[in-house]
């Protein structure tokens, strides 16, 4: 099976449109996120997760390091996230309070990414996700 989604291009960074489970609607949300295939771990916005009806103050604690330097974050299970047409159901992310001049509230990591096989197709703008 295989999805393809549009990459937009926000400065330096490649985003792509994702749905998170809101907790609150009963219902997908859409986020744009960062692809980011140097990133280990899936980071969500602490508000964002906060807002769509996640506990982002228990969970493991882990130690990375980010572009602004060393942080400490918060894991919590999404119950579910789509990706184009693919469905993962007990997604671990991790809380983030993002710096205020980032241009993105979430980056997709490896941990999500791994399990796809991954091609970028500049010419065409798209990301193809197969499984």
């Amino acid at each position: 099976m295989k999805t393809k989604l549009r990459m937009h291009f926000i400065p330096e960074l490649i985003m792509i449109d994702i749905r998170l489970w809101n907790k609150n609607t009963n219902d997908y949300s859409k986020m744009m996120i960062t692809l980011d295939t140097g990133a280990s771990v899936t980071t969500i916005s602490t508000d964002l997760l906060h807002n769509i009806g996640y506990n982002t103050t228990g969970g493991k604690e882990l130690r990375i390091i980010t572009a602004s330097g060393v942080e400490y974050v918060k894991s919590v299970y999404l119950d579910k996230m789509k990706i184009g047409a693919f469905e993962i159901e007990n997604v671990e992310v991790y809380s983030h309070t993002f710096p205020e001049s980032s241009f993105s509230l979430g980056v997709l990591g490896l941990n999500v990414l791994r399990q796809f096989d991954t091609n970028l197709l500049f010419s065409k703008n798209e990301v193809e996700f197969t499984k």
